[in-house]
């Protein structure tokens, strides 16, 4: 047994007929004829049924919620956050109190912080194929650390024609 894996290791590796699998002309792929053309061509003739079918399948199934709660979760986790790497360290302790202080207010509807907007960001985007943010300066007026708010847009705010 140990000399027969022995000898695998050592062998030359086997040809395959076809570097991919899903490359290959067999009898499984005879019926597979997908069509040729540009994914934006493709995606424009039923976006809007992937989509609503997509959000309707996150909604009703707890398999597909999952699926989605597990790829944020991996992806974002508790969220990314920058570091300065400024070399005068008073400066970056500055800047890093503005930057905790901002992520608080980051959200325009003042739901979120920038955390979840990065979550929430990350889940429209596999449920949905994108997302926008819109960048919103505010007065200073408004009293805010930064006048700066982020706005995440849904997909739906395009007309897909």
């Amino acid at each position: 047994m140990l000399l027969k894996s022995f000898k695998q290791l050592f062998s030359k590796p086997k040809i395959k007929s076809s570097a991919w699998d899903a490359a290959g002309s067999g009898r499984r792929f005879f019926h597979f004829q997908p069509e040729l053309g540009s994914i934006n061509n493709l995606l424009s003739q039923s976006l809007g049924h992937l989509r609503s079918r997509s959000r309707d399948m996150v909604r009703k199934n707890p398999y597909a919620a999952n699926i989605i709660d597990t790829i944020v979760s991996n992806s974002i986790g508790i969220g990314i956050k920058p570091q300065s790497k400024a070399r005068d360290g008073e400066f970056r302790k500055k800047v890093q109190e503005l930057w905790l202080k901002w992520t608080d207010e980051a959200d325009s509807s003042g739901v979120s912080d920038f955390y979840g907007l990065q979550a929430l960001v990350c889940r429209s985007m596999i449920e949905g194929g994108e997302c926008f943010v819109r960048l919103r300066t505010r007065k200073r007026e408004d009293g805010l650390c930064v006048p700066l708010q982020l706005q995440v847009l849904e997909s739906e705010h395009l007309d897909n024609k």
